[in-house]
């Protein structure tokens, strides 16, 4: 009886550390996943994060690129309108230094 009740004992021991074990490698592999499927977030977060950032960069330059054309065209119109502004002036100076000379 006591031989009985020390085998079950001792079966009882086993079939804790087997459960122990198995609980081990379970608590192992979990944290394994966990770690790899962290992995894989941060990967993802990164490639979203560089596609936002060229997105943005292509966006920036094209409104400054825009800008720039604009700014060209503004002031197409500006730099005609001072030539032409000079070249009047210089013809009055012109016309002026003439006539001194011939009066």
């Amino acid at each position: 009886m006591i031989k009985d009740i020390v085998s079950k004992i001792k079966e009882a021991e086993e079939k804790a550390k087997e459960i122990e074990a198995s609980s081990k490698k379970q608590h192992k592999k979990i944290v394994e996943d966990a770690y790899r499927e962290s992995d894989r977030i941060v990967e993802k977060a990164e490639e979203e994060a560089e596609s936002m950032f060229s997105g943005a960069e292509k966006k920036a330059k094209d409104e400054a690129a825009g800008k720039a054309k604009q700014m060209e065209k503004d002031n197409a119109g500006k730099k005609k309108k001072i030539e032409d502004n000079f070249k009047a002036k210089r013809e009055k100076a012109i016309g002026k230094i003439i006539r001194r000379i011939l009066s």
